[in-house]
C-alpha cells in the first residue's frame, strides 16, 4: 500500500518546524550531559575526604588541662605495669 497523497514539498513544510525542535532539544540535553559531566569530573575533592591540609594540626582554643597529681613528671611515657 502506498500513501493516497504524496506531496514532498508540502511534508517537508509542514515538517521542518518539529524536526529542528527535535533538534535542539537533542543539542539542549548534550550541552546539559556535558555541563553536568564537566562539573562531575572537574572537583577534586573526593566524596567522604576531610578538605584541608592532612598535615596540618589545628591549634587548640582552649587550654590544655592540668596533668593530674599522680602522674609522673617530666611528661615521662607510662605504660600498665608488667608490659616492660
Amino acid at each position: 500500500m502506498s500513501a493516497p497523497r504524496t506531496d514532498l514539498d508540502k511534508q517537508r513544510r509542514r515538517h521542518i518546524g518539529p524536526i529542528i525542535g527535535i533538534i535542539a532539544v537533542v543539542l539542549i540535553a548534550l550541552a546539559g550531559f556535558l555541563w553536568w559531566f564537566d562539573d562531575e569530573t572537574s572537583d577534586p575533592e573526593m566524596p567522604g575526604e576531610v578538605p584541608g591540609p592532612v598535615g596540618e594540626v589545628p591549634e587548640p582554643t582552649a587550654p590544655a588541662p592540668a596533668p593530674p597529681a599522680d602522674a609522673p613528671a617530666g611528661g615521662a611515657p607510662t605504660a600498665p605495669a608488667g608490659t616492660q
